[in-house]
Parts: structure tokens; sequence; C-alpha cells
């Protein structure tokens, strides 16, 4: 039970990026990755599930898990910009570290790195 608590809780967590006085980030970041300022706050994602502009994070894992079979999810971050997606970091059982990318507004996987 507590395995799962902090599964959920891991999955529903979103972590904000404090402000960046020497300029973005993005420049830092490696393509493909969004920049820190790009994650939703806790308050903000949940804001955008409820008004339905997101699918739940639950829906997203569930399909990863059936795409993973015995994987283990290690986070997952719901990311901004034009066109908002989840990460969903997860181990693999044969212990491989896996993102997989998928549409905010949709639920599909999009893509895996």
């Amino acid at each position: 039970m507590l395995r799962h608590l902090v599964i959920l809780a891991g999955a529903l967590s979103v972590f904000a990026a404090p402000a960046l006085a020497d300029g973005p980030a993005s420049s830092a970041q490696p393509a493909g990755y969004a920049s820190l300022q790009d994650r939703y706050t806790a308050p903000e994602a949940r804001d955008a599930r409820r008004q339905g502009d997101v699918v739940p994070a639950l829906r997203v894992i569930s399909e990863v898990r059936r795409r993973y079979p015995g994987a283990d999810v290690l986070d997952a971050e719901l990311e901004g910009g034009a066109q908002p997606r989840y990460v969903i970091k997860i181990l693999t059982r044969d212990g491989r570290r896996v993102d997989v990318v998928a549409d905010a507004r949709t639920g599909q996987i999009l893509y895996e790195r």
C-alpha cells in the first residue's frame, strides 16, 4: 500500500522552478527536454486537469504500464508550452531507465527516449 502511495505521489507531483535571474535555461537543456520553467506547478496542473485541458496523469501511467509490464514508475511531470506533454520516467524490468513522452491533451504516447 505504501509503495502505491509513493508512486501516486510521484505521479502527481510537478516541480516548480525557481526564477532564474541569469537568463533562460533553455541553452543548457538537451534537445527534446523542456526547461524547468516550462513545467507546471502543482496548482497549475490541478487547474488544467479540472478545466479539461489535460488528461489525468494516472490515465497516461496506466497506458505506460500496459506497454511496459513490470516496470516501476519513477516520476511523472507535466510540461507546458504550445503542446503540453507528460514525461513518465520508468525503470524497466531489465534495468533500463526510459522516459515515455505523451500528449497531455489526449494521453497518446508520442515517443520514448
